[in-house]
């Protein structure tokens, strides 16, 4: 039996029908984020692999879907994808077989539907999104958004789902990672008319929305970088902790993620202002070096 039949059936996975869907759940995820399938190809037990692959390509399927093209072409065909996630739900059954994938994986790892719900209402509210103007405004996305993403991902490592503790624990890297993705995109987002920074941020330093789209290279400026840093840290070191709430099949992935995480951190923090014209990713050297690491460590672990 070649890999990845094997990786399917280990999975749960079985049928014609139903494999190929997970097929083509691999293809859409391996096509928008190359690197990160290899991550999970590489790092994850056989038997999550197709459910990590199928609940990042719905992810995708829905960022693309919510995102792509003017926001008069996106309503509607935004709607009509909600509706089918919302059925398929409760009937088991979708038209799109990277929804029919996820939704084989929703069932066989139990996980709960309040997730799926909650994120895509909220990415609903994102189509109109006009930026963040308090803390507050700030939690509630991450509560609302950003931990459900993160959820659909998470909590398929615990079947039915993991506890609260666990669900703590990923709530602070939910925050973290969201706080370092406003950094580290700042550049694009803005290119694209968003900013994600709340707006009693930038009135604590005197810094305006036209002067970061100036790209200015400022004392209040990287005084604001500075202090999204110290928060996003904040959060990133508390959610090491998850570390201890984590599943054996996942450990590799969950270290690798918390890892490149607090490096691609450390490089915001090194841009400071120029943050504002230019993205700031994860480099090559490292990602390959916590990745040849991690695949080290589970040859030696099985052996």
């Amino acid at each position: 039996m070649v890999g990845r039949e094997r990786r399917l059936v280990a999975a749960g996975v079985h049928g014609r029908g139903l494999r190929e869907d997970y097929s083509v759940a691999g293809r859409v995820f391996a096509r928008r984020i190359l690197a990160h399938y290899a991550v999970v190809r590489l790092l994850v037990a056989p038997a999550l692999q197709p459910h990590l692959i199928a609940a990042y390509a719905f992810l995708a399927r829905t960022d693309d879907l919510a995102d792509q093209g003017p926001l008069h072409e996106r309503l509607p065909r935004w709607r009509a994808w909600a509706e089918q996630v919302a059925s398929g739900l409760d009937s088991g059954r979708a038209q799109d077989p990277v929804l029919r994938a996820f939704l084989h994986t929703v069932s066989v790892r139990q996980l709960p539907h309040h997730w799926v719900h909650t994120y895509l209402k909220a990415t609903d509210e994102e189509l109109h999104f006009t930026g963040h103007a308090t803390e507050a405004d700030f939690q509630r996305y991450v509560d609302n958004l950003a931990l459900p993403a993160l959820m659909l991902i998470e909590d398929l490592q615990h079947e039915g789902g993991g506890d609260a503790v666990f669900r703590s624990r990923c709530r602070s890297f939910a925050e973290g990672l969201q706080r370092l993705d406003f950094l580290a995109d700042l550049t694009e987002d803005l290119g694209e008319g968003r900013l994600y920074l709340p707006q009693e941020d930038l009135d604590r330093f005197g810094v305006t929305r036209a002067a970061l789209e100036a790209g200015q290279d400022s004392a209040a400026v990287a005084e604001l970088v500075a202090f999204t840093c110290r928060k996003t840290r904040e959060a990133l070191t508390d959610s090491q902790t998850l570390l201890d709430s984590t599943a054996p099949s996942f450990q590799p992935l969950q270290r690798a993620l918390l890892e490149l995480a607090e490096h691609q951190l450390s490089r915001v923090e090194h841009a400071g202002a120029s943050v504002t014209r230019r993205t700031v990713g994860y480099g090559l050297r490292k990602p390959l070096a916590v990745l040849l690491r991690e695949r080290r460590m589970g040859r030696a672990g099985s052996s």
